[in-house]
């Protein structure tokens, strides 16, 4: 299996420019914990429920409290090869890029479950 199996491919993105205070709105309406961050179409990082909890204010740009660069996956990598990766580096989500273009995006819940049956 490939975490093309296992993606999320509804990504709700933001911009560098959407404020801490919509970000979280962005997260509970979509029922997520990582927020893509895109300029235009280029994914230039990510943000999580923990870092918009640990930011100075609601009205602080998600440019000021992003993660870059960002971690990506390809959609033939396999869940193994991903299972590892979140060990290793300790994240909760990874972005999945085909090329330059965000397609979809995997947490290690979702990795979790499908190695766990």
């Amino acid at each position: 299996m490939t975490v093309a199996d296992v993606m999320v491919r509804a990504v709700v993105t933001a911009t560098p420019d959407t404020l801490v205070g919509g970000a979280r709105r962005l997260l509970k309406q979509a029922r997520a914990r990582h927020l893509p961050v895109l300029d235009g179409p280029l994914l230039v990082g990510i943000v999580s429920d923990r870092d918009l909890r640990s930011a100075p204010g609601e009205a602080v740009p998600l440019r000021e409290v992003m993660q870059r660069p960002v971690f990506v996956l390809s959609p033939d990598t396999s869940l193994r090869r991903a299972a590892r990766l979140f060990r290793e580096r300790r994240f909760g989500a990874m972005p999945v890029l085909e090329g330059r273009e965000l397609v979809g995006i995997v947490s290690v819940v979702d990795v979790l479950k499908v190695l766990g049956e």
